[in-house]
């Protein structure tokens, strides 16, 4: 009986162990996303205010000439690292949160990974990099022409569900954990009420903008920057107060 407490005892010690390293690594994860957060922002921003996005594949190809990184960070490159990032968040907040509802933390895991594996399998970013090369290098009219045809099949991806709709999936994912935040009071609770907000926002804001194309309408533009803008913006407050109640959950973790 004495060594069956003692191994007991040992096994307990060996989990906060690893709870104790997992939240810390989520919260430096949380850290790391509110940093691409901003570095994004300092490329958009600049950009944005001399021209807006391309339109047209052709204007696709000559930025990424003239400009690769802005062209990059237009078709969703800061996001590629977000959303892997994402996933360590989504393991150390399961682990934090499971025993408020063990049912929805364990659903939001998936529905993030599930999110970040569409994302990635249709980002187009260095697809149309590349594509941009070969127009410009190419020595004919047809293959300046096949160019154009594959560039147009990538941006149909960009405008379509797939990049977006994986977006979907992990913002969805943030919104229920910044719910079970809100329902067990473990972590920062003004984070959880941001969170679901942010999320809440994020979740439907591909109806109406996306990375390669504006608002059609006024309203529309008004759409667009409410949901994406905005709840960028929160989400980003989220990231920094979620990681730093990881963090803080790590460090007093026995």
């Amino acid at each position: 009986m004495g060594n069956e407490n003692i191994d007991s005892l040992g096994a307990s010690d060996s989990a906060s162990l690893s709870h104790k390293r997992l939240y810390i690594l989520g919260g430096a994860a949380c850290l790391a996303i509110a940093l691409m957060y901003l570095a994004a922002a300092a490329v958009y921003v600049p950009a944005m205010r001399q021209e807006p996005a391309p339109s047209t594949v052709l204007e696709w190809f000559d930025l990424m000439q003239t400009n690769r990184l802005v062209g990059l960070f237009y078709l969703g490159l800061a996001d590629v690292p977000i959303v892997i990032l994402f996933g360590l968040v989504s393991f150390a907040l399961y682990a934090a949160l499971k025993d408020v509802d063990d049912v929805w933390a364990t659903i939001a895991v998936p529905l993030a990974f599930v999110g970040m594996a569409i994302y990635l399998a249709t980002n187009v970013s260095f697809s149309m990099l590349s594509l941009s090369g070969e127009y410009a290098a190419a020595a004919s009219e047809a293959q300046r022409t096949a160019a154009l045809g594959a560039g147009q099949a990538l941006l149909s991806v960009t405008h379509g569900t797939g990049g977006v709709a994986g977006l979907a999936l992990v913002w969805s994912a943030g919104l229920i954990f910044s719910i079970l935040m809100l329902r067990g009071r473990k972590l920062n609770v003004p984070a959880a009420w941001i969170g679901i907000i942010a999320f809440a926002l994020l979740v439907p804001s591909f109806l109406f903008s996306g990375y390669t194309y504006g608002a059609s309408s006024g309203i529309g533009e008004a759409l667009a920057l409410i949901t994406s803008i905005g709840g960028g913006m929160l989400s980003l407050v989220w990231y920094v107060l979620t990681g730093l109640g990881l963090i803080r959950l790590g460090r007093v973790q026995r």
